[in-house]
């Protein structure tokens, strides 16, 4: 894969004596991008990401420590915030952010604990209001216009009831799709909405103003949460160890392979460059989660 450097800057000398002109330095302002391929170990278990470009910002949940961490170039990782407390293992899902900046996480919470979480830019954080703690969250997204939707399921009788809700942080959630059987992602891309059902192994688009017209997008082997990648492309994680794209006519290839399982993705246009939080799941043989880093040439 090519790696792109930045351009050197062109200089004039006018010392005298100086035998051999000095090593061009980067303005003190602008950090190197690292496009990678690198991988980087996480004290933790990083599910969910979010990329901010403004602020050129990467956002993880962290399922093992329950909190929400963030990557930023010649920075590293570092913690955002500590989540509240769970009633059981959190299950972190996928996480979005708001245009004030507050990031709102799912958790799982296993058919007892499910809940909604969120954190404000002061890194205060609260627990959502008045949720049904039986309802089994994972993905999350936001649309352009500021709503939130989140998708769940809860199993009666051992068969799974899956759902799509517009959410508020006053503690509303309002069904707007049904007729799931396990909704892992959930993203709003303009004015579609895109959800994978992982276990119907299919992902689906409707207008956003009306969600419940599902149509059958793309057909896949249990795909995971859902980001925008390149060209309008979707991309998604597979349990075979693949990062895959599914196109604007709903055509499924690998785009990189050699994964553990990966877990959520995240695109930097700018930068052409993925982000994809690969899961370990086997910690018998010594947990390593790790955040990846690729070089995207699309």
């Amino acid at each position: 894969m090519r790696i792109l450097f930045p351009a050197l800057l062109g200089m004039t000398l006018a010392v005298a004596g100086c035998s051999s002109p000095p090593a061009v330095q980067p303005p003190p302002d602008e950090t190197p991008v690292e496009r990678g391929p690198k991988t980087i170990a996480v004290d933790g278990d990083p599910n969910g990401l979010w990329w901010d470009a403004d602020s050129a910002t990467l956002y993880m949940a962290d399922d093992e420590h329950n909190r929400v961490l963030k990557y930023r170039d010649g920075e590293g990782i570092s913690l955002v915030a500590d989540l509240p407390p769970a009633a059981a293992s959190p299950g972190l899902g996928a996480l979005a952010r708001l245009s004030d900046g507050t990031l709102v996480v799912v958790r799982f919470g296993g058919g007892t604990a499910g809940d909604v979480v969120y954190v404000r830019p002061d890194g205060t954080s609260a627990v959502i209001p008045n949720l049904p703690r039986e309802r089994r969250r994972i993905g999350i997204t936001v649309t352009q216009d500021g709503q939130l939707l989140d998708g769940y399921f809860v199993r009666n009788n051992n068969v799974n009831v899956g759902s799509v809700a517009r959410l508020t942080l006053e503690g509303t959630e309002q069904e707007v799709v049904g007729a799931l059987v396990k909704p892992v992602g959930v993203l709003a891309v303009g004015d579609t909405l895109f959800i994978s059902d992982q276990l119907a192994n299919k992902v689906y688009r409707s207008p956003l103003s009306a969600p419940s017209q599902l149509v059958p997008f793309a057909t896949l082997s249990s795909p995971d949460l859902l980001a925008v990648g390149p060209n309008n492309t979707l991309l998604t994680g597979s349990r075979d160890g693949t990062v895959l794209s599914i196109s604007q006519s709903g055509e499924v290839s690998v785009l990189a392979g050699g994964f553990q399982q990966p877990h959520g993705i995240a695109y930097d246009a700018k930068n052409k460059r993925l982000f994809v939080a690969d899961h370990d799941g086997t910690p018998e043989d010594g947990t390593a989660h790790t955040l990846r880093i690729l070089p995207s040439e699309e």
